[in-house]
């Protein structure tokens, strides 16, 4: 859900990642699972486009965006006030995006006219997107020192969509992979096989990612073995990731120097 909103947000910083400004705490709260530690914020619950969910702290007015929620989380409302938890840590973005969330309770449940105070905010950070444009990938991992985001290029691609009622198709014919300059991707700056989980903001049919030694671009590729979306990387190499969506394939590509 978060991860689509990602898509059509601006500006989004690339690679970080920080402590949640504004609105962390070092409150806890109690729940039947013992101490939920990282209380964050009391928030309203705001939606927009295709039922997106946006989160506003109440006491900071800060909004971030409520990534990878709870499988038990309840059914969110537009003017919902929700106590959120999790281990405070915030993908650096505007609007932050929070993947660590354990936990969130509906305290009040409000209506979709107060959320509307929120409508020039909204319409501040919201773009929708491009139907012409092929699928926003990102890659998520975790150092010893942070969960980073990164999004790959988008190298060639075939896309399908509608537009006014007619179906359109766009093809990309962009550099390979291995002819990009090693500066030129972006690199995920690992020390130590990771592993790589991979997203989109369209669902993905298949994908398969290959890699070459970045001292070795000439050579054929190799198969890396991928495990629903998840893969390691490793340093010293450069991917491709190949993958298929119903309206079409796109070609995202990264390194790891």
């Amino acid at each position: 859900m978060a991860r689509s909103i990602a898509a059509r947000v601006a500006p989004l910083v690339l690679v970080a990642l920080l402590a949640l400004a504004g609105c962390a705490s070092d409150q806890t709260t109690e729940g039947s699972a013992g101490a939920k530690e990282g209380f964050v914020s009391t928030a309203m619950v705001v939606t927009f486009g295709d039922g997106e969910v946006l989160f506003v702290d109440q006491e900071t007015g800060t909004p971030y965006y409520p990534t990878n929620l709870p499988a038990d989380a309840p059914e969110l409302a537009a003017g919902n006030i929700v106590r959120v938890t999790g281990n405070g840590v915030m993908l650096e973005s505007y609007p932050a995006q929070y993947p660590g969330i354990t936990d969130v309770e509906v305290i009040e449940e409000g209506t979709p006219a107060d959320a509307e105070k929120y409508d020039e905010l909204v319409a501040q950070i919201w773009q929708p997107k491009d139907p012409s444009e092929p699928p926003l990938a990102s890659l998520e991992y975790t150092t010893d020192l942070a969960v980073v985001t990164l999004l790959p290029t988008t190298c060639g691609y075939t896309w399908a969509y509608e537009q006014n009622g007619e179906e359109r198709t766009v093809a990309v014919d962009t550099l390979a992979p291995t002819d990009y300059a090693a500066d030129a991707l972006p690199d995920a700056a690992l020390k130590e096989p990771t592993e790589v989980t991979a997203s989109f903001d369209v669902e993905v049919t298949s994908i398969e990612v290959r890699r070459w030694s970045e001292d070795a671009l000439d050579a054929e590729s190799e198969a890396v073995e991928v495990d629903g979306l998840s893969f390691a990387a490793e340093p010293g190499y450069r991917y491709a990731l190949l993958t298929t969506f119903d309206a079409g394939e796109v070609t995202y590509a990264f390194t790891v120097r």
